[in-house]
């Protein structure tokens, strides 16, 4: 008995740097979609680092906000659902109404459609992490 113990311990302890190894290319993936859609969707406004001087911020009618200071400005947590939400378009934000801001996952669920790109709950919660992981 002690020696299946022993044996499924070192199996376990050969295997847990492989999951850790996977993971930690699996978050690296799902950050890098989040900031490629990131710059394609929000950096204009919002700016290529996030802070809310992008090239078209100073002709807008509400001046973007400084993504990277989201959990700071909430106790120090990064509401992950709250932010899922507005990027989704399911919670309205000043500055993201459609006579100010387009709605991004609006053009997503239109090219999820279409068959180019993977489904735009997923491309929204790829940017809701990217933005969780550059929080100052």
């Amino acid at each position: 008995m002690w020696k299946v113990v022993i044996f499924a311990a070192m199996l376990l302890a050969l295997l847990r740097p492989t999951a850790i190894a996977e993971e930690e290319r699996t978050r690296k993936a799902m950050l890098d979609i989040g900031r490629e859609e990131f710059q394609e969707s929000c950096a204009a406004c919002h700016g290529a680092d996030a802070s809310g001087r992008g090239e078209l911020a100073n002709k807008l009618m509400k001046p973007p906000n400084d993504l990277t200071m989201i959990a700071e400005q909430n106790g120090g947590t990064f509401p992950f659902w709250k932010v899922f939400d507005i990027i989704a378009g399911d919670t309205t934000v000043e500055g993201h109404d459609p006579s100010r801001m387009p709605l991004f996952s609006q053009r997503m669920r239109g090219q999820e459609s279409a068959g180019i790109f993977p489904p735009a709950p997923l491309r929204v919660l790829a940017v809701t992490h990217y933005l969780e992981s550059i929080q100052e």
